[in-house]
């Protein structure tokens, strides 16, 4: 595995947090499996939510247009159905840097994954290669987003179309942590900012697309 997997892209781009285990020794080898644990709050106010958490000094990025495609293999759509733990899911994104791609390992839930990520020069190439895999397109996602830090945990505030706006907390950390014990500092961080738990959202983007279309079609 190349050296910009998710976990050195991370890095680089929060030079605050170096490549180092969360007990601050240095991993001794160039791969390693971390866990990304998300929480996800619908927003109704985000100018309200952005001067609160400014306040709190979190710098926030200039606005970065993403384009996901989130691949499964033909004929399965389970993923979006229910989850299931190990299920895998592929994603190649195109932003305004160039394009990613991501591979996403369910645990506990939706929002909890073993994750890897790495650039890519041609996602055309990558997009026809796991066609011959036996992959498909399944779901787009079109999103707006802002990103920062907020006491070394990852923040971004989305706009996405169809669904709208939201607040995503996310934290990187060893692939045996206790989830319920993550999310529950993720919330208290949120919540001391005015937004509110019952507005939290379990479901990924793509999810939330899937069932959305589906309940649009006519049967």
């Amino acid at each position: 595995m190349p050296r910009d997997t998710k976990n050195l892209y991370k890095s680089a781009r929060f030079p605050d947090r170096p490549w180092v285990d969360l007990a601050g020794s240095r991993m001794s080898s160039d791969i390693f499996t971390m866990r990304e644990i998300e929480i996800k709050i619908r927003v109704d106010d985000m100018d309200l939510f952005e001067k609160n958490l400014v306040a709190q000094g979190c710098v926030l990025s200039k606005p970065i247009h993403q384009h996901d495609t989130v691949y499964l293999r033909i004929g399965e759509t389970s993923i979006w159905e229910g989850v299931k733990s190990g299920s895998i899911v592929l994603r190649i994104r195109r932003d305004d840097d160039g394009a990613l791609f991501t591979l996403k390992q369910q645990q506990t839930h939706e929002l909890d994954n073993a994750e890897f990520e790495t650039r890519i020069a041609d996602p055309d190439a990558l997009h026809e290669s796991l066609l011959i895999m036996g992959f498909r397109p399944g779901i787009e996602v079109k999103k707006v987003r802002r990103t920062g830090t907020l006491d070394g945990d990852e923040i971004c505030l989305d706009t996405v179309e169809e669904l709208g706006t939201f607040v995503e907390l996310e934290r990187l950390a060893i692939e045996d942590v206790d989830p319920r014990c993550v999310t529950k500092e993720l919330y208290k961080k949120l919540e001391s900012l005015g937004l509110s738990r019952r507005n939290e959202e379990r479901r990924g983007y793509d999810t939330q697309l899937y069932q959305l279309h589906k309940k649009q079609t006519p049967r």
